[in-house]
């Protein structure tokens, strides 16, 4: 079976070493309404306005890039993850991996739909931006799922 498109079983790892801590530490942040000081800093923006503002194109200002860190350390952590070789790399894996990726992409746009009709202002954009991490992270819990439901029914039979 060609798998040219996943990463190497040892990116797993590193996956699970950046999305874990991140993922703690977003949830704090989100919670607490927390930003690390240290990480205020000139920042190249493509664009940087504030509502019924002016826009400041293409320009310097200063930010705090606790999000953006987070939200960095987020999405290469669960890609690493998700799309990294298991040990043994077989059809059934495949499979699990597409199911998993179809199942999670009805359920994240479900809970968008649901979101679309029953949650407005502010909040709906705070809902935008958790659905940009929810995608990988449910493949992750239903792919994970699936093998671990396997593993327990092979070793079940033995």
């Amino acid at each position: 079976m060609k798998t040219r498109f996943l990463f190497p079983y040892s990116f797993k790892r590193i996956g699970w070493i950046m999305l874990i801590p991140a993922c703690i530490f977003a949830f704090v942040v989100y919670v607490l309404d927390y930003e690390f000081s240290f990480l205020n800093v000139k920042v190249f923006a493509i664009v940087d306005s504030e509502i019924f503002k002016s826009s400041n194109n293409f320009s310097i200002t200063t930010n705090n890039i606790t999000d953006e860190l987070l939200g960095i350390f987020i999405i290469i952590g669960s890609l690493f993850v998700a799309c990294s070789k298991e040990k043994t790399e077989d059809e059934f894996i495949a499979q699990s991996r597409l199911e998993s990726l179809l199942w999670a992409t009805y359920f994240n746009y479900g809970l968008l739909l649901i979101a679309m009709i029953f949650v407005y202002g502010m909040d709906f954009f705070s809902v935008l931006i958790f659905n940009m991490f929810t995608h990988l992270l449910i493949f992750l819990i239903r792919f994970n799922y699936v093998l671990y439901k396997n593993n327990q029914a092979v070793h079940n039979e033995k």
